[in-house]
């Protein structure tokens, strides 16, 4: 999962968005990247983003993850309807991959279509391999 913020305490929405997710009874398993301060893309007049990848374990199938992750945004301030596309935002979840399926529908494309094209996530996810493996 990619998380990325850039409206309020982004460092402090992250970690209530881990102290959420290690009391949830339906993860297990948890792992994060370091924080990454990366510059926003297609709309750039904004705050830089904080970005991290999370990994884990989950009893929840692909869909009622996808549910979760609207409801995880929403419940950290983020309308549901964006005002343009790239707008600032105070919590932005994509799914990346889930397991290893390959899931297509208009709603939900697995793994995510452009996960290879962002540095939001390539250099999180690579911080993240390095840290499994000094563990």
């Amino acid at each position: 999962m990619g998380i990325g913020s850039n409206v309020g305490d982004s460092k402090k929405i992250f970690e209530a968005l881990w102290l959420y997710l290690t009391r949830h009874r339906l993860f297990s398993r948890l792992h994060s990247s370091p924080l990454y301060l990366n510059p926003a893309f297609g709309y750039t007049k904004q705050r830089d983003f904080t970005n991290a990848t999370l990994s884990f374990d989950t009893a929840l199938g692909v869909l009622e993850l996808f549910r979760l992750v609207f409801y995880l945004e929403r419940r950290w301030g983020r309308a549901r309807k964006r005002p343009f596309k790239n707008a600032p935002r105070t919590l932005d979840i994509d799914m990346l991959f889930f397991n290893r399926m390959v899931y297509k529908q208009p709603y939900l494309t697995l793994p995510h279509p452009k996960w290879k094209q962002r540095a939001s996530v390539l250099v999180p996810l690579f911080l993240q391999r390095l840290a499994w493996r000094g563990a």
